[in-house]
């Protein structure tokens, strides 16, 4: 507030209360400043992980439902512990269709149910 007060030169009644000299200071190193990125990254490993898994998780949501019996629900956690299994299984479908897509980010780092879940959860807003 105080430097919203110096900026339009209040400096009477309360206004004139507020600390104007702490504010100038602030305006002074109040700046944006454009980061340089490093040369080299093009998509760091979390966000390439990410990223195959939202294309990845509708054909694990199909290959799930087929596993279901009749009479089971569709639970999130249950699914996300399936995912998890099934990713790590070489020659489980899951596996197969990773590396047959080239997901190597999803096949080679040991992602927890909780990952999974978050995926998951970003997916669905």
């Amino acid at each position: 507030m105080g430097a919203y007060a110096h900026l339009k030169g209040d400096t009477q009644g309360i206004a004139g209360l507020l600390p104007h000299q702490k504010a100038k200071k602030l305006l002074a190193n109040n700046y944006l400043a454009a980061k340089v990125k490093r040369p080299g990254v093009v998509q760091p490993n979390r966000a390439l992980a990410r990223e195959q898994a939202k294309l990845m998780l509708p054909e694990l949501v199909l290959m799930y439902s087929s596993t279901l019996k009749h009479h089971q629900k569709f639970l999130k956690k249950q699914f996300c512990i399936w995912v998890k299994n099934e990713i790590n299984k070489p020659f489980s479908n899951a596996h197969t269709l990773a590396t047959g897509l080239g997901f190597d980010r999803i096949v080679e780092e040991n992602h927890g149910v909780r990952w999974w879940m978050d995926q998951l959860k970003k997916m669905q807003s």
